[in-house]
């Protein structure tokens, strides 16, 4: 596909604001993958010392946890918040 990056750009800004999150989301990811070319192996690595780190802080008390419907209800109020038109002045 050959597209003109002002012409991708405006269609781009007529999605809704969810699918413009999430395509920003892809792109940062693109960008710092890139930049850091992490094999598959060594983003695995980091992820297992980050799951460990978070075991020991809950073993040790330090982290606390969140329940999934808690964390749910927070994602889907921030979403919906996004959504909701802009406010107009009185």
């Amino acid at each position: 596909m050959d597209f003109d990056l002002d012409q991708l750009s405006q269609a781009v800004l007529h999605l809704p604001i969810a699918a413009r999150a999430e395509l920003a989301s892809r792109l940062l990811e693109s960008l710092d993958a890139e930049e850091r070319a992490e094999t598959p192996e060594a983003i695995a690595t980091a992820w297992e010392a980050e799951l460990d780190r978070r075991e020991a802080d809950f073993a040790t008390g330090i982290g606390v946890g969140v329940p999934a419907a808690d964390v749910f209800q927070r994602l889907e109020a921030n979403l919906a918040a996004l959504q909701a038109p802009p406010e107009t002045p009185r």
